[in-house]
């Protein structure tokens, strides 16, 4: 029996071995590589200079010949289908006398693979309750009440199995013929990447798809083009963070670029990218079901990562079976972090957002197990045999998985474990293997020293290819070796073939390979001092010269990431790149890592950055200041920003960036809208538009204003040729000042300010008709259409620009559909055309607002949709109660309180409407989900929509209060909320509590105030609005029976539930029986007839869903039944 050529180096800890030697040269003088031919190539390749404003030619120029030298000076790189053997050890691990690893299975662990696998069936068994997704009518599959999906996080000490244990998934995944099993890993070494796991699992779900459907790259008319339609223009930002994604989507959609809203408005940039990955995930959902993907190390994963995560695992509209398995180290991971957080977040929303959270603690083995895994890896069925070994080896590795197979071939390279061949057994002395051994810190010593056991070349191989992140190319690696290794005779080839076979690297596609762990790589990086920073900084640099433009694109983080650990100051190329991962990562929304990129870029330029390089300085002190500020980072973002304002020679345009960035917080983060109307007209006035000439005289100029602009506008070319007639607007001034107008007319609507709202508006639609059509054209024109509607009553006008707005909307394919559908049907077309043509509008407004990131309102049309239009039409109520939470949690989702708290409100007063049995309080607008006697709100929508709101109950519950409110506040609603077509059933309302006092009491007061509304709904029927006849007919019928003209009254009534019947208006149906039954029963004294109303009334108030009013009518007329 061999033994240990000395005493072992003792250490404190207890959780792994070491294996050393006396001989402390032994390894280290095999180590004969040095940095001397870095540091000399290196000082062959310094920058070039910059001392003129235009760098990037020098840095393209520069990086051509670098590339060029690659490419010509006899290197021979690898092509990337050259033949590098794959990992063909499963041969030699079948040999009699080697240690089966790779075929010993998952030993211990039947109690975690039965709960995942109890994850898995849950999720098909509920897949096959669900309908198939239908990207046609997306917003219907909200309503599916079965939608269910499983989020897995499996969490344990490095080295316990819990990647093995997620691997056992993909057998399940096999057995079906339409599922698909995708992996993602975060790396340490790569944390400022954003959405570097789920980037690169998507990547692989990509190329699935190609190979499922069998097209060419760029050739698919199918799957990339029905994508591309539901990404738009989000579309090409994913392309960008998924390269495989370029072979599916046309080329025109990957070409687009940011409209000039997303480049301002950074919350639109995110949310966009996060709803891209949503809907990427249903087209996917579509092509394969089940989809288990499966994430490691989400300890190292960026807060974006996390967030798409969130994104993808509540997406309701998504009813395909969808399980996400997250694996992390549980002593990285606390409360406090931001995984441990987001983790918080989805437990508490699961079952709001239907699916299922599973937590699967993964320990280390017990000594029988451990005892079983060496069993197996012996091939030898006497437990009692190993026990004693096991004892030792459970002593050293504490038994963790990874470690004790690590310390198994420990003992097998330093024979105190050996296959006896004329035995054919396994031998070993348990004694001298305690003896000899002793425990270290972690496994990565143990690792150390198997790896030092290889010749020096390789061990310098894997500190290179450690360098590259979790797994590699061979074409990138061979890059690297044949620059800046002085070995001679070793390729690419014959090295990889050394790693593969010592189990330290696996293949996983072609040319490309992994770490078979994550403790490997960082073994292999803290080998030896050789690479240092200061080599990984020149191992990027190489890259960066090496790479042609694509490549460059594809693995710019890595490079820049790479160059960024080295202690270089003032390179300004470096600062340009820096400058460009930063603008990148901004693009898709990952704030925080551009964020570092622009600290890095700024750190590389020269102490008179200012006086010689004011471009590029003036770039990096605004990215970095927008990027802090979309972070949350108020502090650092005002420390950049005032770096740049506080420069005088800073023209207008140059500071615009920074200052449109603080209105879109002013305006859409922390609603200063006072604020932010003062901070536009400064800027505006700075661009050269000036508003308002005068306070006194801002009421007569607005006024004039907007009817010369809609004398102009109407002799505009018709929509559909304005951008050929009228162009595109091309100076950024004029964009910028559109931009700061939109700004401009929502912070003035919220704070009552009419005049300069209109000014605003009217400006928007003049600046276009003189220069232009640009992204804020159509909801400018839609916002003419409001002005006409709420100043002028003139609802044929509204609706021509609505029209308008609509059309050029759609021939520019503009970014702001969403906007410009809710102005356009909310406040002009719902006055003149069937509420039914706004309902297939809005669905369409909120998928537009999710695409292009406009969330805001993409939720004003999603509540809209489910229940403002649906309440106002008479639909019942059930469905619309069904859907309440659900777009509640869409609006939580994406942190939109204002049109929640609207939506909180409609469901409390449905609620009290539904409830049964009924009691006493129903009147009220208090419950659980709202209560109007503890909201303390003051913003306006909010004040009129609980004032509507409560006039609402006490119209169906208390009709004298409801009487006494509308003498006393009067047109509130309308004057808070005005030109919503809310207004309609509003005013209708009222008036028919006005009416049943002014006959109950017979007081001017009542009767007045009531003629009042019975005459403006009369001047809608006249202008016509096809939503109000059966307002006008009842309207009618309360005037003639008021003034005893019975017969009139009796024939209005009955037409009025004719109308109401017909159209679908189940709740006005039931309110105008019930006002019928009672003018019988009080004017003509014919109970019958008023009992035959009565149960009418009751039965359409049932058939709404209003049971509370339904029960409350019954005991008024002693109907209720056993």
């Amino acid at each position: 029996m061999a033994t240990l050529d000395a005493d072992l180096v003792r250490m404190p800890s207890s959780h792994s071995v070491a294996l050393t030697k006396n001989k402390s040269n032994s390894f280290d003088d095999d180590r004969t590589m040095s940095n001397e031919f870095l540091s000399s190539e290196m000082s062959k390749s310094s920058f070039v200079s910059l001392n003129s404003e235009g760098p990037e030619a020098s840095s393209s120029s520069f990086r051509t010949s670098w590339r060029n030298k690659a490419k010509s000076d006899e290197l021979k790189i690898m092509p990337r289908s050259s033949n590098i053997p794959k990992n063909n050890s499963m041969l030699s691990e079948l040999t009699i006398n080697k240690f089966n690893i790779k075929s010993m299975g998952l030993i211990g662990r039947e109690r975690e693979i039965k709960l995942l696998k109890s994850c898995y069936e849950r999720m098909t068994e509920k897949e096959k309750e669900c309908a198939p997704y239908d990207q046609s009518i997306s917003m219907q599959s909200l309503i599916h009440s079965t939608l269910h999906k499983e989020l897995v996080f499996i969490s344990g000490y490095s080295g316990v199995g819990k990647t093995a244990l997620t691997k056992t998934l993909e057998k399940e995944i096999q057995r079906t013929t339409t599922g698909i099993y995708v992996e993602g890993k975060f790396d340490l070494n790569a944390s400022d990447e954003p959405y570097s796991g789920i980037a690169s699992a998507f990547g692989k779900m990509c190329k699935s798809v190609l190979k499922k459907q069998g097209h060419q790259p760029n050739k698919n008319t199918g799957f990339g083009s029905r994508l591309s339609a539901a990404l738009g223009p989000a579309g090409s930002v994913l392309s960008n963070l998924i390269p495989e994604l370029q072979a599916i989507l046309p080329l025109s959609r990957r070409n687009s670029d940011s409209s000039d809203s997303e480049r301002c408005d950074f919350d639109v940039v995110q949310k966009r990218v996060k709803h891209a990955f949503r809907v990427f995930m249903r087209a996917l959902n579509d092509e394969f079901s089940p989809i288990v993907l499966a994430l490691d190390d989400l300890q190292w994963a960026d807060l974006s990562s996390l967030e798409v995560i969130d994104f993808l695992i509540s997406d309701l509209q998504n009813p395909s079976a969808l399980m996400i398995v997250g694996c992390y180290r549980s002593n990285e991971v606390d409360d406090e972090s931001h995984l441990g957080k987001q983790i918080q977040t989805l437990r508490k929303k699961q079952a709001k957002s239907h699916f299922h959270v599973t937590d699967i603690e993964v320990d280390s083995c017990n000594i029988d197990i451990v005892n079983k895994m060496i069993m197996a890896m012996m091939s030898i069925d006497d437990e009692e045999r190993t026990r004693g070994l096991a004892a030792v080896c459970f002593k050293r590795t504490a038994g963790n998985p990874f470690f004790l197979i690590e310390f198994m071939q420990a003992l097998q390279d330093e024979n105190l474990i050996s296959y006896n061949l004329g035995l054919l057994k396994w031998i070993w002395d348990e004694d001298e293997i305690a003896a000899a051994t002793v425990s270290a810190d972690n496994v990565v010593d143990l690792l150390k020293v198997r790896m030092r056991k290889l010749p020096a070349s390789a061990q310098l191989f894997l500190q290179y290819a450690a360098c590259l992140g979790s797994s590699f190319s061979t074409y990138t690696l061979d890059l690297i070796w044949r620059e800046l290794s002085t070995a001679s005779g070793d390729t690419i080839a014959n090295l990889l073939g050394e790693v593969v076979s010592s189990n330290f690297v696996e293949a996983c596609g072609p040319n490309v390979y992994r770490w078979v762990h994550d403790k490997v790589q960082e073994a292999a990086l803290s080998l030896s001092d050789t690479v240092t920073p200061q080599v990984q900084f020149q191992i990027g640099i190489w890259l960066y010269h090496s790479l042609d433009v694509n490549e460059l694109e594809a693995q710019l983080f890595d490079v820049v990431d790479l160059i960024n650990k080295g202690r270089v100051s003032e390179q300004l190329e470096l600062a340009e790149l820096n400058l460009r991962a930063a603008k990148k990562a901004k693009k898709i929304s990952a704030f925080q890592s551009a964020a570092n990129y622009a600290t890095n870029g700024i750190k590389f330029l020269p102490k008179d950055k200012w006086t010689t390089h004011r471009t590029l300085t003036l770039a990096l002190y605004t990215i970095g200041s927008e990027v802090e500020l979309a972070s949350g980072r108020g502090e650092r973002a005002e420390i950049y920003s005032n770096e740049v304002l506080n420069r005088k020679e800073c023209t207008t345009m140059e500071v615009l960036p920074l200052k449109m960035a603080k209105i879109s917080k002013l305006c859409t983060v922390d609603l200063k809208f006072k604020e932010t109307i003062q901070v536009c007209l400064d800027l505006l006035k700075d661009l050269g538009v000036k508003l308002v000439w005068s306070r006194t005289i801002a009421p007569f100029q607005a006024i004039t204003m907007l009817i010369r602009t809609i004398k102009m506008a109407k002799k505009a070319p018709a929509p559909d040729l304005f951008s050929r007639e009228l162009g595109y607007m091309k100076d950024p001034k004029h964009r910028a000042a559109m931009l700061l107008l939109t700004r401009l007319c929502y912070a003035c609507y919220n704070v009552d300010n009419i005049f300069l709202t209109i000014l605003s508006t009217c400006k928007q639609v003049e600046m276009t008709l003189e220069y232009g059509v640009c992204d804020f054209s159509a909801p400018g024109f839609a916002g003419l259409g409001m002005m006409a509607h709420l100043v002028q009553q003139d609802y044929k006008t509204a609706a021509y620009f609505a029209d308008v707005g609509l059309a050029v909307e759609k021939a520019t394919r503009a970014s702001r559909e969403a906007e410009t559908i809710y102005l356009a049907h909310t406040y002009c077309l719902a006055w003149s055309r069937p509420l039914q043509q706004s309902l297939a509008a809005t669905s369409d407004g909120y998928a537009s607002g999710m695409r292009s990131g406009d969330t805001a309102f993409a939720m004003w049309n999603l509540i809209t949709h489910y229940v403002w239009l649906p309440y106002a039409m008479g639909k019942r109520l059930g469905p619309i109660l069904e859907q309440s939470p659900r777009v509640l949690s869409q609006m939580e989702e994406v942190s939109q309180p204002e049109q929640a708290i609207c939506l909180k409100m409609f469901w409390q007063m449905m609620l009290n409407l539904a409830t049964f049995p009924a009691t006493e309080d129903l009147h009220r607008l208090e419950g659980d989900i709202f209560s109007a006697e503890s909201f303390t709100g003051t913003e306006k929508v909010h004040r009129g929509s609980m004032h509507m709101l409560q006039g609402e109950l006490l119209v169906f519950y208390d009709i004298e209060a409801a009487a006494k409110r509308a003498i006393k506040d009067g047109d509130k609603f309308a004057t808070l909320v005005p030109g919503v077509f809310l207004n309609m059933f509003e005013t209708f309302h009222r008036g028919i509590a006005l009416f049943a006092m002014a006959r109950r009491t017979r007081k001017r007061k009542y009767k007045s105030h009531a003629d009042k509304l019975a005459n403006r709904i009369a001047g809608w029927v006249r202008s016509g609005n096809p939503n109000v006849r059966h307002y006008h007919a009842a309207m009618k019928a309360e005037q003639a029976a008021l003034n005893k003209k019975y017969d009139l009254a009796e024939e209005n009534y009955k037409n009025a539930i004719v109308l109401a019947a017909k159209t679908g208006h189940m709740h006005h149906a039931a309110l105008i029986n019930e006002r019928f039954a009672e003018f019988l029963r009080e004017e003509r004294s014919d109970e019958e007839e008023s009992k035959h109303r009565f149960g009418e009334a009751i039965r359409f108030y049932e058939e709404w869903g209003a049971f509370g009013k339904a029960e409350m009518l019954k005991k008024q007329l002693y109907l209720l039944e056993d």
